[in-house]
């Protein structure tokens, strides 16, 4: 017997012809849908019964998916975040949910110093006073002048934690699971509460999953917290910002500005104040680019699809 299964993830398809060649080795047919960021639920419900398996992105996969998925067998999320999957209920109804952790560790880590470096050096401001055709020089400091706040200590946030020890900042961690004494003084870093961060630190930067205890975690309330006008570095998931919030605490100027590549709606909308405003440095749910990581999150995708249909 041959598996049918529904490959929906953007980054396989964008690189359709060798997802096509890779295929070859594996013992299911694949069909493709059209996808920009995300398919929804009305575009699922059509289709889903006839897979027995589907290789998806951020996918709406809900009740009312899971339920008319009549021959499902096994979801794969090419990626880290599941919160778009009600993988409780999908795994009641006998269907396995598979992921790649530590998918990105390594570009997204990047993308967070980068960010940091930024602001710190003042490179996209220096820049701009040269392109505007005057000669002005802004006041620029270290990472080892700085504190620095990381919300969420998994792979990514202890990623980031190591690779700003040669830069020498104070660096203040939380997680909602315990974290060992040996791996804070192996990383350099101090156990905070969330108020602490946001209270002491100059640099604050998000590294959560998105679950009932992070949803929103920045907003009105948290922002006002903060004491020393923080930058504030979200590469993780959109909706641990309350936009709208956000924006009122940029033109505030309760936090300095943001490094951004995730939204609490995808694509941003094109009429949104993010993308004009000066202190913000956007890009489009881009972090994980990385031709290695891909390639290494296809071919375990299919793995699991192949792993999860036996």
């Amino acid at each position: 017997m041959k598996y049918k299964i529904l490959i929906t993830a953007p980054y396989m398809h964008r690189e359709k012809e060798k997802i096509l060649e890779m295929l070859k080795g594996f013992p299911f047919d694949a069909d493709w849908i059209p996808v920009e960021e995300r398919l929804e639920e009305k575009d699922l419900l059509p289709v889903i019964a006839k897979y027995d398996g589907i290789l998806c992105g951020d996918d709406r996969i809900t009740n009312n998916v899971i339920d008319a998925a009549a021959n499902l067998k096994v979801i794969v999320k090419w990626g880290t975040g599941i919160d778009s999957i009600n993988k409780e209920y999908a795994e009641l109804k006998g269907i396995k949910v598979y992921r790649t952790p530590d998918a990105f560790t390594d570009p997204v880590s990047d993308t967070t110093l980068a960010l940091m470096l930024n602001e710190v050096r003042g490179l996209f401001r220096n820049d701009c006073v040269v392109k505007s055709g005057k000669w002005d020089k802004p006041q620029g400091h270290t990472l080892r002048e700085k504190v620095i706040g990381i919300i969420g200590f998994g792979n990514i946030g202890r990623a980031v934690a190591k690779k700003l020890i040669p830069f020498g900042p104070r660096v203040l961690v939380n997680d909602i699971v315990d974290i060992d004494k040996t791996v804070l003084d192996d990383l350099n870093c101090e156990l905070a509460t969330k108020d602490e961060i946001y209270q002491q630190c100059d640099i604050i930067t998000l590294h959560t999953d998105l679950n009932p205890t992070s949803k929103f975690l920045l907003n009105k309330e948290t922002f006002e917290k903060m004491k020393k006008t923080p930058f504030i570095i979200n590469t993780s998931r959109g909706q641990l910002i309350r936009e709208k919030d956000l924006v009122d605490a940029l033109n505030k100027n309760i936090i300095s500005g943001i490094g951004i590549d995730v939204y609490e709606n995808e694509p941003l909308a094109v009429n949104s104040p993010l993308r004009s405003m000066s202190n913000v440095i956007a890009s489009c749910h881009n972090s994980n680019s990385s031709p290695q990581c891909w390639d290494r999150v296809h071919k375990n995708s299919l793995e699991m699809i192949e792993k999860g249909l036996k």
